[in-house]
């Protein structure tokens, strides 16, 4: 991301004129590492965090059912209901960040069949191994706990508490921005950002032509 982050601001700075810049920056982008680095050079941000990191998580936790039919916190556009709070991003972070939590009903529904399938899936390649010696990984030892016998797999139950949790998530997902700014407007600046790219590229174009062409 640094490299990425220094090219960038020397073409605009060089470029294009600007000097207050700022990222979005999808989910894979997401570290204490990177959100230090902007810090100290004071770029902002927008990112996009997983539902299912630990603080995201909490956070929806606290706020499940306060938000989720309130009309105030409809965003028409994009048939979702945001609302905003802020907290620190980890525990020796410096700064408050704002945190636009999210609900699509029509997602909810899509990912909690998505997850009953798979959890059903799951549960039938576990049935059909029972009596086996097959030793079964992280991925179903998530969602099931597995007794043997010796080594032969006499048993699966799944893990209820977990599954819960996944199915209280689903629908969720959470905008972090450097910024004090509203959910509606957070959301609008991060679904922008195809559009922005687009825009800043032909920018781009357009100033190294003209460089050349006067060089």
């Amino acid at each position: 991301l640094h490299r990425l982050i220094r090219r960038q601001r020397q073409m605009c700075i060089r470029d294009s004129g600007y000097k207050k810049i700022g990222f979005i920056l999808d989910r894979g982008y997401f570290s204490k590492e990177n959100i230090q680095y902007m810090d100290e050079n004071q770029y902002s941000f927008i990112i996009m965090a997983k539902g299912c990191k630990s603080l995201v998580t909490s956070m929806v936790n606290s706020i499940r059912n306060t938000f989720e039919t309130d009309r105030k916190c409809l965003i028409r556009t994009y048939k979702v209901y945001g609302t905003t709070i802020t907290s620190r991003l980890y525990e020796d972070d410096t700064d408050n960040r704002y945190f636009h939590i999210f609900y699509n009903p029509s997602r909810q529904a899509a990912e909690r069949e998505k997850l009953e399938q798979k959890i059903e899936r799951y549960h039938e390649f576990l049935d059909q191994h029972i009596g086996s010696d097959t030793q079964f990984g992280k991925t179903y030892q998530d969602y099931f706990n597995l007794y043997y016998k010796g080594k032969k797999l006499v048993g699966v139950q799944e893990r209820s508490d977990v599954v819960q949790r996944e199915l209280n998530l689903c629908g969720y997902f959470c905008i972090i921005t450097s910024e004090k700014m509203t959910a509606e407007q957070a959301l609008i600046q991060y679904k922008g950002r195809d559009i922005s790219e687009k825009l800043f590229s032909a920018e781009f174009a357009a100033a190294t032509c003209t460089r050349m062409s006067t060089q």
